[in-house]
This record gives C-alpha cells, structure tokens and sequence, in this order.
C-alpha cells in the first residue's frame, strides 16, 4: 500500500480561496483608498495653493499700485508747493519797565517772531506768481519768504486776503527768479472738491515742522464737516475732513486727490489726546469766488462776525483752551 501525503480537505480550501480574496479585496480596498486620498489631497492642495496665490498677489498688486500712485501725485505736484516763513513783530509787556523812571513811558518791548507754513502756487500774471496759503500763516507779518521746490528763497507780499475763510493770496515777481527756478517750479492745477467721496484716497503737502516739504496720504473722513473755530465767536465753515497727517508747518499746504489736482487748502487737526486722524482742508471749490477776487489784489469783505481763530503758537493766550481746533503755521 501506497503512502499517500494527506490531501487539504475541500472545506479549508475552500476557506483558504475565500481568506485570499478577502486579503486580496482588502489590500486592493486599501490601494483605492490611498489613491483617492492622494488624489484629494492633491486636488485640494493645488485649489488652495492657487487661491492663495491669487489673493496674495492681489494685495500686493493693490499696494504696490497704491504706493505708485502716491509716488506719482507727489513727484508731480512738489514742484507747485512753497515754503512760508513770516517774521513779526509784536509787542510784548516789559516787566523791567514797570520799575523806575521809564516805567510809565515805555511798557511795552518790540519782540521778533518767526513762525513757518505753507502755500500752493496756483497762477502766474503780469510777471508775478500767484500762491494761494491761509490768512493765519501770513497774519502780522513784517517779512514774508517763500522757500521753492529748488530752495530758492525769494520775499513775497501780501496781494489779497480773506480772514474769515482764513485765506490769503501772496505774490513773488518772477524777475526775482532764475531761468532754472522758473523752469523747476509749476502752477497747481485746480479740481472740484464737490465731486470728492468719503473714502476715496488723498495726499497731503506741506512744510511740517519747517522741516521742508512732507507727504502724507490718507482718505477722506467726510465731506461738508461743519467745524466751529472758537467757543467765542459762532463762525463756521465747511472743511473736508481727512486722516492724512497735518501738522504744524502744514497750513496752507495742498490737499490732492489721486489725479493730482488740488482740492482743499489744508488748515487745522482736532488737538486732543484722545483724537487721531482728524484734519481739517478748506474745500477749493467752496471758495473759488474768494480766490479770484484776491487775484485781482481785492480783500474780501468781512462778514459782521468776525473770525477768531486759535492758533498754536499763541502760547500766552489765555483763551487757549477755548478751542480744540488748531490753526497750524
């Protein structure tokens, strides 16, 4: 009799086919998964990836463009913008006089001041240049000098003003002037304030500080802001208000819009510590009819109430903190 090796029953066999489909089914489960997992991952990372990249470059696109722009106004209007210095002379008591012989006659001391601000040159007639600042930047002045974009120094007088708009109208001959000045310097091109948008972006230029000429950028806050100049005198004008810094040395500096044309005189900032951001621009469109009358070396007639302004460099006035509101030089 033959030894036979022993044969695997048909039932384990049969369990051994139905294990190895199962394993088979289950590693080719497995393979699939992985694979649309992949995949999954694979798509969603590309969609993010793209988004983001879009996003991003948007952004910096917009800054960038923003940034340009800014760049731009400012290279084309600098040229039109002035620097202001007035020298006055005041008298102020002189408390050495009020012992002795002269202490009756003589009370009072001539003292010199210097304060600086802005202008906007907006118009050449008759061999002389026209610059449009405010009446409180030229306010007392013995001697005006007007400092262009070459550094050129040259006096200026005083053509026309209007105090209770705060505007004035000086003028330098342009025989004072070089061929090269004349050529550096260029005559601001007016816009119309009525069209202005809150939120639509505008660029500041002034003499802050008297450090020179400095731009800021910022939107307009609002339009037709009413804004009460002193608690004594009930006189108010509207102002474009704007968050592009304005400080002492600005008054009388341009505001711009982003096509480079001027459109509000820039005039005072709330003065508070609690408040940020808030300046003031006289709007040119509201006051084109002041500005031609000054042109032709008129002064505008008062209103019978007068302005009182509060300027920041009044520092012995005891009214001082009458206004929050300060007329920068």
């Amino acid at each position: 009799m033959k030894n036979e090796m022993p044969k695997i029953p048909n039932s384990n066999y049969r369990l051994f086919k139905k294990g190895s489909k199962l394993i088979l089914s289950a590693a080719t489960f497995g393979v699939v998964a992985a694979g649309s997992f992949q995949g999954v991952n694979y798509v969603v990372n590309n969609y993010n990836k793209e988004n983001t990249t879009v996003q991003s470059t948007n952004v910096v696109n917009t800054s960038t463009k923003s940034t340009s722009d800014v760049s731009k106004v400012a290279q084309n209007c600098m040229p039109s913008i002035v620097s202001i210095t007035n020298v006055s002379v005041s008298d102020v008591q002189n408390y050495f006089s009020l012992y002795g012989r002269n202490s009756r006659s003589n009370p009072f001391t001539q003292q010199e001041s210097t304060s600086v601000g802005s202008g906007v040159i907006i118009n050449k007639q008759d061999g002389e240049i026209d610059i449009l600042t405010n009446y409180h930047v030229i306010e007392g002045a013995t001697t005006l000098t007007c400092t262009l974009a070459d550094n050129t120094n040259v006096e200026a007088t005083v053509k026309g003003v209007d105090e209770d708009r705060d505007l004035a109208v000086i003028s330098i001959k342009a025989k004072d002037l070089s061929e090269d000045t004349l050529k550096q310097i260029a005559i601001a091109t007016i816009g119309d304030s009525d069209k202005l948008q809150v939120g639509e972006q505008v660029v500041a230029i002034g003499n802050a500080l008297g450090y020179g000429q400095s731009v800021t950028t910022g939107i307009v806050s609002a339009t037709n802001r009413s804004v009460s100049t002193s608690s004594n005198k009930d006189t108010s004008q509207s102002y474009i208000q704007t968050d592009a810094a304005i400080n002492p040395g600005n008054s009388g500096g341009a505001l711009l819009n982003m096509s480079g044309e001027l459109i509000g005189i820039n005039s005072a900032k709330l003065s508070d510590t609690d408040v940020e951001g808030m300046g003031y621009a006289i709007a040119i469109s509201d006051v084109k009819d002041s500005i031609n009358t000054m042109l032709q070396g008129k002064d505008v007639s008062k209103s019978s109430t007068q302005s009182s302004y509060y300027y920041n460099n009044n520092e012995d006035d005891d009214d001082d903190s009458s206004s929050p509101f300060d007329f920068w030089n």
